[in-house]
């Protein structure tokens, strides 16, 4: 026997009725996936792994931190997700590489080696076994979706026409060298998610994302990562870097904490959009 929808009125024998909020629902959904360019069923997709945000059972999830005019901080254990991005097998293409930088980053912190200065302070550390194809590749992704997003979380990530040459990369699952989308990571002392910013470094354009613990500033822009930090990049070949840096004592935390106590008064000082890369006197 043959079924069909029907929308409206009582369904006859083998209908399958479907209520007009339900077939609105349905009928927006299908949409055209940004990374495939096929119609399809879209997806809640997250940006920011939801692994990211789950930093600590034991802990509140982190909280949501923004500057931007009417928003204000909340906890959101599940993460930030966007409806208008991709098609599940889109995002199920992406599970290898967000698995494994939630593998790396935050099940294998014992792995890592201290690198201390010659006064014995903790400057960092490294991570000699690292997959710099699927660590790289998970980087784009989140750069990628971030700026094809539509959530106000991420309206600041406008990659313009480097926009398609990440969605290219990710077509033909390619890393690229380490100059093209050259990627930094720091670590930090407790998780905090702010909403990504563009950034300069010397005049290179990065854009900055926190992921819990962890922020990598990536670069969107022609030109390398100045001076000595174009040698603590990501590459195929090199160990992983990770830059120590206390929350408590940074430029981002003072943000933070300011920009909470600000929205809890509904009181947003211009003076927050101003901020500087932690190279530049954090």
């Amino acid at each position: 026997m043959n079924r069909r929808a029907s929308s409206e009125g009582t369904g006859a024998a083998g209908e399958v009725r479907i209520q007009p909020a339900e077939m609105d629902r349905l009928q927006k959904a299908v949409r055209v996936c940004k990374l495939c360019a096929n119609e399809a069923t879209l997806i809640d997709a997250h940006v920011i792994p939801r692994s990211f945000w789950e930093i600590d059972h034991a802990v509140p999830p982190p909280k949501m931190v923004t500057n931007i005019k009417g928003v204000f901080p909340k906890r959101i254990p599940i993460g930030v997700y966007d409806q208008t991005i991709l098609c599940d097998r889109c995002e199920r293409g992406f599970s290898d590489y967000d698995s494994y930088a939630a593998e790396l980053l935050l099940s294998r912190c014992k792995e890592y080696v201290k690198v201390r200065d010659d006064n014995g302070k903790l400057t960092g550390y490294l991570h000699h076994d690292c997959d710099y194809r699927r660590l790289k590749l998970f980087v784009i992704a989140v750069l990628w979706r971030a700026s094809a997003s539509s959530h106000p979380f991420f309206s600041r990530v406008q990659l313009g026409a480097f926009e398609r040459k990440a969605r290219e990369m990710l077509l033909r699952r390619d890393p690229g060298n380490a100059t093209t989308f050259s990627v930094l990571f720091s670590i930090w002392d407790s998780p905090v998610i702010m909403d990504p910013f563009v950034e300069r470094w010397d005049g290179v354009r990065a854009y900055r994302f926190y992921l819990g613990r962890f922020v990598a500033y990536i670069k969107v822009d022609r030109r390398p990562f100045p001076g000595p930090f174009a040698k603590a990049v990501l590459s195929p070949n090199g160990p992983l870097h990770l830059i120590s840096r206390e929350l408590a004592a940074s430029k981002d935390f003072r943000v933070a904490a300011h920009v909470m106590a600000a929205n809890q008064l509904q009181i947003l000082p211009a003076a927050l959009g101003a901020r500087k890369p932690w190279h530049q006197g954090q």
